[in-house]
């Protein structure tokens, strides 16, 4: 074989394992963007899971501490029944939520009891804007004392 033939061969080796170099470089690129791509999926479904979970505690301590507010006084009964959805929706204009109390009787009770059942609804408030009802988040259930009986 001469010197010249030699070279060529070499040369051709070369081209083969830079090849196989930039080949193996693209695989490793395409496996490092189909792991991110997974673990961003995941951060997000996490993420959004954590969110849902804030809401939801937002939401049942907001209807709880409307509930403690008819229970202490703060509220009557009658501002409940003649309340608007307007002004609970002003009170909260910083969260998504809205609020509304229902005072019914309470189920098995006798008729003109002096006990009712105050029902907390709280809906998220994007739904709303949109002419629907917004999502029910959270429900809180209380028995409180009326002064003339059920509704």
């Amino acid at each position: 074989m001469t010197w010249s033939r030699r070279g060529a061969l070499r040369r051709s080796a070369a081209r083969r394992a830079r090849g196989g170099i930039l080949l193996e470089l693209l695989i490793a690129i395409a496996i490092f963007v189909a792991g991110a791509a997974l673990t961003l999926t995941a951060l997000q479904s996490a993420l959004d899971g954590v969110r849902r979970a804030d809401l939801r505690a937002r939401a049942e301590d907001l209807a709880a501490s409307r509930l403690a507010e008819l229970d202490a006084g703060l509220v009557s009964l009658g501002d409940l029944r003649d309340a608007d959805d307007d002004a609970a929706r002003a009170q909260l204009d910083d969260d998504a939520l809205t609020v509304t109390v229902e005072i019914l009787p309470v189920p098995g009770a006798a008729r003109g009891s002096a006990l009712s059942l105050a029902r907390a609804t709280v809906r998220t408030r994007a739904a709303a804007l949109q002419g629907a009802d917004g999502a029910v988040v959270a429900v809180a259930e209380r028995v409180v004392r009326t002064e003339g009986g059920a509704p």
